[in-house]
């Protein structure tokens, strides 16, 4: 790899070929970021806040409230392929769209329900179908077409706008829920996907080939419509689909991806019942959810700098240790500042999540990035569809989390010893993860 490639980040990188103009790609991930900050602060930090109160507004148990949130990540790995196709045909803007009208449109539509299995078929079929397909997977999908160079601060960018959002919405929707009911804060968040998202969608273009630039704006092509080709000083390795698959490296990053996605799906649904089960209350939990969320910010960006200058599997790996000292913590300490210490360990582990999908474009390039992506989705759908459950299940059998801390903290040890392997075994067309003499 060429020095050049590692370049470091500094400011006058925004800027495109003409000095003071801003490439627009940052623009694409500032958009992409707005869309995530509400999208998961409401549908994935915000998930937490309606566990409890759903649970005793329709009498049910912990595993039935966590096969809702298992239920959607399964399904998502369902459509992931379909998805990531539809991305690479239509383009991200276009499944936004869609996804941004159905999560918005199911949340309305939840306030209108009184059982448990009405709830289930709006959130899994029409909320989170839409939340699956139009957010995250289509803004990544986006920012990979637009930069080589900053692809991991374009990542981590879009994943700390996620966690900021949630900062916000989940203390937001908390009071909301407690005060008024959890219907309106369905009805709240519904008109804050569809007021801010939709908007936010438009100025959205596929590629910078399109608008005769370049990923990174390393250079102005000389018309739209160009084929992009990677000059000296940016290097692309770009996979076919099949190409991609019969490596080692794409089964070794899908399985790391799923078994970090097992423990930490399961932990965001269950956070706040994790905290009450250590005497916290519900309300001073939401604003737990908001210190992870605000530790994320930091945590999320500072790792994307670094994965664009150190290796990401191994820093992906190292992410990891903080939660699994946190979790083993609270098994074998009733210490307070645990909880605060689990928090902030979790938001290190989420803080690596865009390092994890930097890591597709990275090895395999930018043609086949949304299918491969949606090819893994699969997988981790079906992790995070049991993981959730099996937290639930173990709770309302034993009345305590301490198996599934152990649980956790032994998967996730595997899974960074995956990333810490997954340089071993990338493809040799890439000299950043397979240098010459290796494999």
């Amino acid at each position: 790899m060429t020095n050049n490639s590692r370049t470091s980040f500094i400011p006058w990188r925004l800027f495109g070929p003409s000095r003071g103009r801003i490439f627009y790609g940052w623009w694409i991930v500032a958009l992409g970021s707005l869309i995530n900050a509400v999208g998961g602060g409401i549908l994935f930090h915000g998930f937490t806040v309606f566990f409890l109160p759903l649970k005793n507004d329709f009498k049910a148990s912990s595993t039935a409230i966590s096969l809702l949130y298992g239920a959607a990540r399964l399904e998502g790995g369902f459509e992931g392929p379909v998805v990531g196709y539809l991305i690479s045909k239509l383009g991200p803007r276009a499944v936004i769209v869609a996804g941004v009208c159905m999560a918005g449109g199911g949340l309305l539509l939840l306030s209108l329900v009184n059982n448990y299995w009405a709830f289930f078929f709006i959130f899994v079929f029409v909320v989170y179908f839409g939340y699956n397909a139009g957010f995250f997977h289509p803004v990544t999908a986006a920012v990979n077409n637009w930069f080589i160079r900053n692809r991991g601060v374009g990542f981590s960018t879009v994943g700390a706008a996620s966690c900021a959002g949630g900062m916000i919405m989940a203390p937001l929707l908390s009071w909301i829920v407690q005060d008024f009911g959890w219907r309106t804060g369905s009805i709240t968040a519904g008109l804050l996907l569809l007021t801010i998202c939709l908007p936010a969608t438009i100025p959205i273009r596929r590629s910078p080939e399109l608008m005769g630039l370049r990923p990174d704006g390393a250079s102005s092509l000389a018309g739209s419509g160009h084929e992009f080709q990677p000059g000296p000083d940016i290097e692309e390795f770009d996979f076919s689909v099949r190409e991609a698959l019969r490596t080692k490296a794409y089964w070794i990053l899908m399985g790391a991806i799923s078994l970090r996605l097992f423990v930490t799906s399961a932990v965001n649904a269950h956070f706040i019942p994790i905290l009450v089960w250590r005497d916290m209350s519900e309300t001073t939990g939401a604003y737990l959810v908001s210190l992870y969320a605000l530790s994320s910010i930091f945590t999320t960006v500072a790792i994307g700098w670094i994965g664009d200058r150190w290796s990401k599997p191994l820093v992906c790996s190292l992410a990891l240790m903080p939660l699994i000292i946190a979790m083993v913590g609270l098994v074998f300490s009733q210490a307070a500042f645990l909880l605060y210490v689990f928090a902030v360990g979790f938001a290190v582990a989420m803080g690596s999540a865009p390092l994890n999908w930097a890591l597709i474009g990275d090895l395999f390039g930018r043609r086949s990035y949304a299918t491969l992506r949606g090819t893994m989705a699969v997988s981790y759908g079906a992790t995070g569809f049991f993981s959730p459950i099996y937290a639930g299940w173990i709770c309302d059998s034993t009345g305590s989390y301490t198996l599934v801390l152990i649980t956790f903290s032994g998967v996730l040890l595997v899974t960074g010893c995956l990333f810490a392997i997954l340089s071993l075994a990338s493809p040799a067309k890439n000299p950043r993860y397979f240098p010459a003499g290796r494999g």
